[in-house]
Parts: structure tokens; C-alpha cells; sequence
């Protein structure tokens, strides 16, 4: 597997994969805006030269890396490619911009997600109250290392 930073032209793929990952996928023009913000921390997973996730993150002038989405093809699940995008990504975010504090949002629901965001270091800190398009509650989860 080789992770590596995104391209424009792998956006009409990594939306695709949104559709595939996401009941409310994020338009275009979002995954448009995220790449172009911080390149540096759009990343994509791929095997085989095939793309098999993504992770996009943004600087908070709070100082917070914000995970802003992670996605990984349903077929390539459970073989830590989500583990290995967040790393990676965590590790820009602190070598680039000397942050040490990140945030993510999650769904309520999404127990696998969550189980992957503990392993790694986040922490539950508040609920949000109807976050999602469709009235779902998401956790907001924190990962400290300062």
C-alpha cells in the first residue's frame, strides 16, 4: 500500500468513494476546497495503484488538526489502511504546522469508527446534538499529545 498526498486529478475518484463510504457524501466542490486548502494533508491510500481511501484535514485557528473525513472502500476494510491514513496524517500536522491537538467528528453509530478512533489515542469529549443531515447525534473525539 502507498499512501500519498491527492491530486486534482484524483478527485472525481475520491468522490466516488465518498458515495461508496457515506449515505450524505460531501459535494464536489467541498473535496475541492479541502485539496486546495491544505494539500498537504489531503491524502489517498491506494493498492495496486487502485485508490482505496482518503483522509482530508484542515489547521483550526483554534490550533486544532481537524480530521475533517476518512474513507475507506467498504472491500478493503479491517487491514488498518484508516489506521495508516490517520497516522500519517497526524504526523504532517505536527512536522508541518506543530500541532498536537486534533479533533474529529463521528456518528453515534458508527461503532467501527469509533473502536479505530480510541485505539489510536482520540477520547469522547462531547456529544453534538442532531449533527448529521438526517437529525443524527455525532461525538466529538479529541487526541491530545501536546
Amino acid at each position: 500500500m502507498n499512501i500519498r498526498r491527492a491530486s486534482q486529478s484524483d478527485l472525481t475518484t475520491i468522490f466516488e468513494l465518498e458515495k461508496k463510504c457515506f449515505n450524505d457524501p460531501y459535494p464536489m466542490e467541498l473535496l475541492i476546497m479541502l485539496q486546495s486548502l491544505y494539500p498537504e494533508l489531503f491524502l489517498v491510500a491506494e493498492c495496486n495503484n487502485v485508490i482505496v481511501g482518503y483522509v482530508a484535514s484542515v489547521i483550526r485557528t483554534d490550533g486544532f488538526g481537524h480530521i475533517v473525513s476518512l474513507c475507506v472502500d467498504p472491500e478493503y476494510r479491517r487491514r488498518g489502511i484508516g489506521k495508516q491514513l490517520m497516522t500519517k496524517v497526524e504526523e504532517l500536522m505536527k512536522k508541518l504546522f506543530n500541532v498536537c491537538l486534533y479533533r474529529l467528528e463521528v456518528r453515534v453509530s458508527n461503532f467501527i469508527a469509533i473502536m479505530l478512533y480510541e485505539s489510536i489515542g482520540y477520547r469522547i469529549q462531547a456529544r453534538i446534538p442532531r449533527y448529521y443531515s438526517n437529525g443524527e447525534d455525532a461525538y466529538l473525539m479529541i487526541k491530545d499529545v501536546c
